[in-house]
């Protein structure tokens, strides 16, 4: 009797038993997690690193606004200055020129450049190119820079807007916007030298992203001295 209640009783199914169905969802089971963590990667990677951007920029802009190292002796790395026994505030001897957006003084929009090449982009939210001209003397500087985590709204410095760049020798230049691009990268074609006394500033666009190029060209309207000549160098597009 047994027997025959246990024949006639259906039993129940199970959603996942042995054999290929559950291979299937261990299978996507393990798919989604690595998608999920892959997906977190992309997010927390960029993340990070605009993170320790920033935390290299405010280490240098409180280094250079205290008076910096006074072990710091000599001239910057890749520079022209003659710094003797006393310099203006610098963290490291990478570190080229003190960036102010002066008309932008609501959002104290201020940084450290380094000098070096686009690769110290990694590192440093704003590079000074090395081999163009430095702050003052004549020919193109070229500073690129990254807007976050420092320079979000900084797509709204115009033309007749002014930026004080000061040297390792304490040396202050104002440079006077005079055209601003928007420009895809390809169309890029103001890193090349000039015969004046110029400032070209580049970075990204829009905000978080590189899709275009911001681009203004300033040139010097005030100086402490003559600037001498500089470095007939063109570099090419940064990769931000």
């Amino acid at each position: 009797m047994a027997q025959e209640i246990s024949a006639s009783t259906p039993r129940g199914r199970r959603r996942f038993g042995p054999g290929p169905f559950r291979r299937l969802w261990v299978l996507l089971l393990t798919l989604g997690v690595v998608l999920v963590l892959a997906g977190g990667a992309l997010v927390v990677g960029p993340l990070w690193s605009v993170w320790h951007r920033g935390q290299a920029d405010q280490s240098a802009l409180q280094a250079w606004n205290s008076g910096g190292s006074s072990a710091l002796v000599g001239p910057v790395t890749g520079g022209t200055a003659d710094i003797g026994k006393s310099t203006c505030g610098a963290s490291s001897p990478t570190d080229y020129a003190l960036v102010t957006f002066t008309s932008l003084a609501q959002d104290h929009y201020s940084g450290v450049s380094g000098d070096g090449t686009w690769d110290l982009l990694a590192q440093r939210s704003m590079v000074h190119y090395a081999g163009t001209p430095g702050p003052g003397q004549a020919g193109n500087v070229i500073i690129a820079f990254h807007r976050e985590p420092n320079f979000e709204h900084i797509d709204h410095m115009k033309a007749g807007d002014t930026i004080t760049v000061q040297d390792r020798s304490c040396r202050t230049f104002i440079y006077q916007v005079t055209q601003r691009w928007d420009l895809a990268p390809s169309r890029v074609t103001q890193l090349v030298p000039t015969t004046g006394h110029d400032l070209t500033l580049i970075t990204c666009d829009p905000w978080w992203q590189d899709f275009n190029r911001l681009v203004w060209r300033a040139t010097l309207v005030s100086a402490p001295a003559s600037g001498g000549s500089g470095a007939a160098a063109a570099p090419t597009n940064p990769p931000f």
